[in-house]
């Protein structure tokens, strides 16, 4: 099989060589999103890549996560099997990613082991394969209808980060009436008094 292996940390990927363990594999390394792309584009195909979420982007072509990387692949290769592995493990990012259908397997860092790995690069496991605590992130969103919205997320996002209701309508790209008619249904779900008290509760179920 031919294999790229990105990730920002070299050892990680000489870990993933030990674990694959077959002399038979051509292995391709990247350590960020732009020397992703470069190897990419010199490819005329691919079996597999195992891709860390957070590395290094790549403004100039609009890579900026691992995810954005698996994008670019899946349109090139489409029978390419992508495993993406992330240090995250709020339930919003999680489940941003679950909607981008990009990838066959979502794994969380600190779920991941070598047995995973390697079943999961001799398909002896369904694709798409979510690791345990993703799958349990994934399950939280879509338990309350009112973050199955992207806007939604985006709101809850930026208030999390400290903007106030009035900055959001150059982020959103709503008017402020209909961020707060959003802001109010999430109110009303989540039996939250106000924004902050929301923002307590998101975090609470570790979803932020």
């Amino acid at each position: 099989m031919r294999i790229l292996l990105a990730d920002d940390h070299l050892m990680t990927l000489e870990g993933y060589i030990s674990i694959l363990n077959n002399e038979a594999n051509t292995y391709l390394k990247a350590q960020s999103c732009k020397e992703l792309y470069k190897q990419i584009l010199q490819l005329d195909y691919l079996d597999l890549a195992i891709i860390d979420h957070d590395m290094p982007g790549y403004e100039k072509e609009n890579l900026h996560s691992g995810l954005d990387c698996s994008l670019l692949i899946k349109e090139k290769f489409p029978f390419c099997k992508i495993i993406l592995i992330t240090a995250h493990e709020q339930a919003l990012i999680l489940y941003s990613i679950y909607q981008k259908r990009s990838i066959d397997a979502l794994v969380v860092k600190s779920d991941f082991t070598s047995e995973i790995l390697h079943h999961l690069t001799t398909t002896s496991l369904p694709t798409p394969y979510y690791s345990p605590i993703a799958k349990e992130a994934i399950k939280k969103v879509i338990a309350k209808n009112t973050l199955l919205d992207s806007k939604n997320r985006e709101i809850l996002m930026y208030l999390s980060h400290g903007y106030k209701i009035s900055q959001l309508e150059a982020f959103v790209f709503l008017s402020p009436s209909a961020i707060q008619k959003r802001i109010s249904k999430m109110l009303h779900e989540f039996t939250a008094s106000d924004y902050q008290e929301l923002i307590q509760m998101v975090k609470q179920y570790q979803m932020l």
